[in-house]
């Protein structure tokens, strides 16, 4: 995280998960509400129709008491049950209410028609053995309702109560956690500034002057401080540090030229050497056919060093067509075929099972494979096997070179595709680097290993 805009980022940091929390407690709060108010409604329901009905059984049993000693005066009494079932009926919202409270309305309804009429002695046994008994079935079952609603209610506010508790650890956890996130980043940006900084000083071999602020709690101003200080040091180090490269790449053009200029004299000593014993003396030092071969075979050795040279200089861009890797490998050893037959190495060749196309630059792979096969015969001096496979490899395509020589040296092998790594006597150590520049233009691998059994292998690795 950038010190510069750590306390934008803080507040970000903080303003987010706060209002995340914030909506998380509203949406609680109104649920649980919601709940409190919906079994609180509902336990005031059942608590009226428990009333009701209570209400109702009492005036029944006070009409019962009165027929019982005669009075016949008793409409203010059929008014209040009346009115009790009205009540009963407003509050009844079950199926099951509703159905008891019907029932109790029609035998009360058959009561008054047989209390009214002339005589009416059967009045009051459906009053005791119908009406009371559903007034008493009713009043039971909005008892057990208003239990439930009671417990219905009582866990709502348990709820609510767990769920403020929940917010609450809730929010003091997240706060614990982002504090503990914002510290610990704050603490890797300085970390790694200081890493940064010390890693530069170790690089260059000298110590450098500590950068001090007295405090970073001014808010913004301090940081930028902080980072201004920094950053002149930073600089300062920047600058070492091209003066370094520039250092380093002023010794590798030095070690190239020496490899040039040594691979360059040798070949150019012999032909001089010739020459010049044919000017001192025409007739004994005239040149034959094997001095002209030998000083063809010396310019072209310059040749050669002088193109792996620019060839590791001015990389050429590969230019893609449609080819096939397997007459490429082919060409490359038709080119090295003498050279293997005078040495005495046997050249194996396993073509793929089928056809196979790459869009690739051919000379520039070309040029690969016959660095790798020279390679190998460098490494084959009194003979040997040989084997060059191409197949394809779960969409890649294969190509692989394996020698029966000496091997890689244990010293070359870390460095293998390193600038003038070679354990020859003679050569730049640069085939390797620009075949493997080569191949990674191509979007593939190459890769180089000590076999088990004696001798090296390469594989190349390009996309189908």
């Amino acid at each position: 995280m950038s010190l510069r805009h750590y306390p934008k980022r803080f507040l970000v940091a903080t303003a987010a998960p706060s209002v995340l929390l914030l909506a998380l407690t509203v949406v609680v709060a109104v649920y649980l509400n919601g709940e409190r108010a919906r079994t609180a409604a509902e336990l005031r329901e059942n608590s009226g129709s428990r009333r009701a009905a209570a209400g109702l059984d009492e005036t029944l049993n006070d009409l019962l008491a009165l027929r019982a000693r005669g009075v016949t005066e008793v409409s203010p009494l059929h008014e209040r049950v009346s009115a009790h079932l009205a009540e009963i009926r407003q509050y009844a919202d079950k199926e099951k209410e509703r159905e008891l409270a019907q029932k109790v309305n029609d035998s009360f309804a058959i009561y008054l028609a047989k209390s009214g009429s002339q005589p009416a002695e059967g009045a009051t046994e459906i009053l005791r053995q119908k009406t009371l008994p559903l007034c008493n079935e009713l009043r039971t079952f909005n008892t057990r309702e208003e239990k439930n609603s009671e417990q219905e209610h009582t866990l709502a506010l348990q709820l609510l109560a767990w769920g403020f508790v929940a917010v609450g650890t809730l929010g003091s956890g997240a706060g614990l956690v982002l504090g503990f996130g914002l510290a610990r980043g704050l603490r890797r940006a300085v970390d790694s500034l200081l890493v940064q900084v010390q890693g530069a000083s170790d690089l260059l071999g000298q110590e450098l002057a500590t950068v001090r602020v007295e405090q970073i709690d001014g808010g913004p101003d301090g940081i930028d401080n902080l980072v201004t200080r920094v950053g002149e040091v930073v600089r300062a180090l920047q600058q070492r540090e091209r003066e370094v490269r520039r250092a380093e790449r002023l010794a590798a053009v030095g070690q190239l030229a020496a490899g040039v200029a040594h691979e360059v004299r040798n070949p150019l000593t012999s032909v001089q050497l010739l020459i010049q014993t044919a000017r001192r003396d025409p007739i004994v030092g005239e040149l034959d056919s094997h001095d002209l071969a030998l000083i063809d075979a010396e310019l072209r050795r310059i040749e050669q060093s002088l193109k792996a040279f620019l060839d590791y200089a001015r990389p050429p861009k590969p230019e893609r067509i449609a080819c096939d890797p397997a007459t490429i490998a082919r060409d490359a050893l038709a080119l090295v075929r003498a050279r293997a037959d005078q040495q005495g190495v046997d050249i194996r060749f396993i073509p793929p099972p089928g056809p196979i196309v790459l869009q690739a630059d051919p000379e520039q792979l070309r040029q690969v494979m016959l660095n790798l096969v020279l390679n190998a015969l460098d490494a084959m001096p009194t003979g040997g096997a040989l084997d060059v496979s191409v197949a394809p490899a779960g969409g890649v395509v294969e190509l692989s070179v394996i020698d029966s020589g000496t091997g890689i040296a244990a010293d070359i092998l870390p460095r293998l595709f390193e600038p003038f790594a070679t354990g020859k006597e003679t050569g730049l150590g640069l085939g390797l680097v620009v075949s493997k520049r080569i191949v990674e233009d191509h979007g593939g691998t190459i890769t180089g290993a000590n076999r088990p059994g004696g001798g090296a292998q390469f594989t190349v690795r390009l996309p189908e």
